[in-house]
């Protein structure tokens, strides 16, 4: 039993009680915003290996060769968009948009002649969460193939993927904006 000239040692006085909710509070703000950014950091590698399976998938699909037929029966846009939107649906990523015609292949940002990332920002989706798809046959920009292409064997085949990614967290989107992610296959067509 107590003694009662003495006050229980679990009884504090109010003012030590706010203080606490006020720390838990403030720290909590915190621990929230790093979570926040962990789960946008782990969903953008995600997503970014998702469109290099499909730029890796794409080309793959459009450097095969048919040797008995003597052809590229794949070789074309349609077809490797088609492959890339198969790869992409496959963790709910919109179709990709075909910049080909024309603009095939994007502009380096260093300077580089083989079409490598880093791009510039021009060449990348205005709208967040949407995939662009550029094909380049050959390093050479306007060419494009609305048909199986022929002799194209032993030239190379560059497939990107441009997104604009938009991160789930709004403080992380207000400081940051979006961030850009880019994939390129480069192959090069099988036959001769």
């Amino acid at each position: 039993m107590p003694r009662p000239d003495k006050t229980p040692r679990l009884w504090r006085p109010m003012s030590q009680r706010g203080q606490s909710l006020v720390e838990f509070a403030l720290s909590s703000v915190v621990l929230l915003l790093l979570v926040g950014g962990l789960v946008d950091l782990g969903r953008a590698n995600f997503i970014n290996e998702a469109l290099s399976n499909a730029s890796r998938e794409g080309a793959r699909h459009g450097a095969w060769f048919d040797a008995p037929h003597q052809s590229h029966p794949y070789l074309y846009d349609n077809q490797i968009k088609a492959e890339v939107d198969v790869e992409l649906a496959t963790i709910s990523i919109p179709a990709s948009v075909l910049q080909n015609p024309g603009t095939t292949c994007p502009a380096p940002a260093d300077g580089n002649a083989c079409h490598n990332p880093p791009y510039r920002n021009s060449a990348y989706p205005a709208v967040a969460n949407q995939p662009w798809l550029y094909i380049c046959y050959n390093n050479t920009p306007g060419l494009d193939f609305t048909s199986p292409a022929t002799n194209q064997g032993q030239h190379d085949l560059n497939v990107i993927v441009l997104y604009a990614y938009g991160p789930l967290t709004p403080i992380v989107t207000a400081q940051f904006g979006i961030f850009r992610l880019a994939t390129n296959q480069h192959m090069t067509v099988q036959g001769s």
